[in-house]
Formats: C-alpha cells, structure tokens, sequence
C-alpha cells in the first residue's frame, strides 16, 4: 500500500517541478536574461494553494524551488525581512 503512495506522490513531486519550470520560464523576461520576481511570486502561491489540494506540505514545493530557483527563495527572505525592518 505504501509502494502505490510512494509512486503517486513521485507522480506529484514530478509534476510540481514540470509546473516550476513553466512558471520561471513564463516569469523570464528580456530573452531570459532577468526574472520578474512579482509575477513568478504571484504563480508560485497559486501553485502551493493547488499542491496543498492535491496532498503536498509547503515544505516539498519550498524545497522544489529552491533547488530550481535558489535566487527566488532569497528574493522572498529579503522581501520577508524587510517587512519586519519596517
């Protein structure tokens, strides 16, 4: 029973990452040489509202950008840590 969940959760995990890949290269601008962090921002919390639907923690989806998209996951910190600065 365990084995059937390990491999739709895989199935998930893989889909999540497909759908990372397309919203960083929907969130790329001027020939992909910069990113629109407000854009992608605005994609990636509908993407955790939906992986939590499908059965996913916040965690997985956070560890699935940060191993894609590292400066993303610094741009949210900093926006974070500014809020708190002010």
């Amino acid at each position: 029973m365990s084995t059937s969940r390990d491999e739709f959760l895989e199935t998930i995990i893989a889909q999540y990452r497909d759908e990372i890949e397309e919203i960083l290269v929907e969130s790329e601008q001027v020939y992909r040489s910069s990113i629109d962090y407000d854009m992608l921002d605005t994609k990636v919390q509908s993407l955790i509202r939906c992986a939590k639907v499908d059965g996913l923690n916040e965690k997985m989806i956070w560890e699935l950008l940060e191993a894609r998209i590292p400066t993303y996951v610094n741009y949210i910190n900093f926006k974070n840590s500014a809020k708190k600065a002010a």
